[in-house]
């Protein structure tokens, strides 16, 4: 009778980790909303283990919860966003469950320009998908603030404008946000403003779009077929220091099929696959970046860039009419192995055990809604666009 018994447990937890319905995941996201006071809209809790609502997070839940078609959780996250948004647009990197800021009283003036950018993409899904006009406002106001956050740089001896980190410098870190333009961001600020526009014809940013596309383009080395991972502002230097996953994955699944039919996007993959892989405590993944010179110092898995690798292998197989897998490891290898990152609470855990403070094993919103992602092969980036 034991045995049987086991077997019937070995049974479910083999289940377990080959079924992961999409209503699990939307459970686990709406379990972490909190009511703003007032009844402002609402909150989400990034992690488990945590007391703030990250901005980037609220975005992703957003686009999972429209892309399901829960109108009613999408919005609430919608309006409590809205009622934290600034006079100039912008909106502060994370907010405590009651809707105050740590920023700028705990740490300097935290309005990081991709985060504020995934928020503007989030409300242009939910334009789309509900046909509803009742976020463009706050939409508008805050691609008007990312635009002000624009500025001029030279790259290889070309004039460029890009996005700025962030409005002003952070002195507990040892580089300037206020002079440095991040590729990922930009990318994110590109998908914004492209697919208000999309949606919007009226819409005032097609110089916005070429501007933010030219300097994104010029960040692709076609000597290494990768993208690098941003400039200096004031000089124009490239950042050739450390490598990226995401510069890779994110820039594949923005950027529109004509592009990337001209670029060698399978190189940018397969040096991901080279750089980033990672098995670690029994699960198949990426880890998040290396100094470009050197291994890296911790080795782990981190959920949210695995499952936007996945997602980028599976839309340029589609396009290439190619199966690309990274250690011959296919995307739905990975997709399965990345099950074993589940918590207790069904949501999935940021990163696998690691001394980086800036990874935890906790049950994450980025990983949950990424994995959601990956598993349902959609791209959180082209709301307007079939795939």
């Amino acid at each position: 009778m034991l045995g049987k018994l086991t077997a019937f447990i070995g049974l479910l937890s083999s289940f377990a980790l080959h079924a992961t319905p999409n209503s699990e995941l939307m459970s686990n996201l709406k379990g972490r909303l909190h009511p703003l006071p007032h009844h402002q809209g609402s909150l989400i809790k990034s992690f488990t283990h945590h007391t703030q609502s990250y901005i980037y997070d609220q975005a992703l839940a957003i686009i999972a919860f429209t892309n399901e078609r829960d109108q009613k959780n999408a919005k609430a996250l919608l309006q409590g966003l809205r009622s934290l948004q600034k006079i100039d647009g912008s909106l502060y990197f994370s907010y405590y469950m009651d809707g105050k800021s740590p920023y700028p009283e705990e740490g300097g003036d935290k309005r990081y320009a991709g985060a504020i950018a995934w928020v503007a993409l989030a409300a242009t899904h939910y334009q789309h998908k509900f046909k509803s006009e009742d976020f463009v406002p706050f939409n508008k106001d805050i691609l008007s603030y990312l635009k002000s956050q624009i500025g001029s740089l030279s790259v290889r001896g070309a004039s460029h404008k890009a996005l700025r980190f962030s409005p002003t410098d952070i002195p507990t870190t040892s580089w300037n946000e206020s002079e440095t333009a991040a590729l990922e961001h930009n990318l994110d600020a590109y998908a914004a403003f492209l697919h208000f526009s999309n949606l919007n014809k009226k819409s005032p940013w097609q110089l916005e779009i070429r501007q933010l596309k030219s300097f994104i383009m010029a960040m692709w080395d076609p000597s290494r077929s990768h993208f690098w991972s941003g400039a200096n502002m004031k000089s124009g230097f490239i950042n050739k220091e450390e490598l990226y996953l995401d510069n890779q994955s994110w820039s594949l699944l923005a950027l529109d099929k004509k592009t990337l039919g001209e670029l060698k996007s399978h190189d940018a993959l397969e040096m991901n696959c080279e750089l980033f892989y990672v098995e670690h405590e029994g699960v198949k993944g990426f880890m998040d970046s290396k100094p470009a010179s050197r291994p890296a110092k911790s080795k782990f898995v981190w959920s949210e860039g695995s499952a936007g690798q996945i997602l980028a292998m599976k839309r340029v197989n589609k396009l290439n009419d190619r199966k690309i897998a990274c250690q011959d490891t296919s995307t739905n290898d990975f997709i399965h192995s990345m099950k074993k990152m589940i918590r207790s609470d069904g949501g999935i855990g940021y990163a696998t055990t690691t001394t980086n403070p800036d990874f935890t094993t906790s049950s994450s919103v980025a990983g949950t809604a990424w994995y959601y992602f990956a598993a349902n092969d959609f791209n959180p980036f082209h709301p307007s666009e079939p795939e």
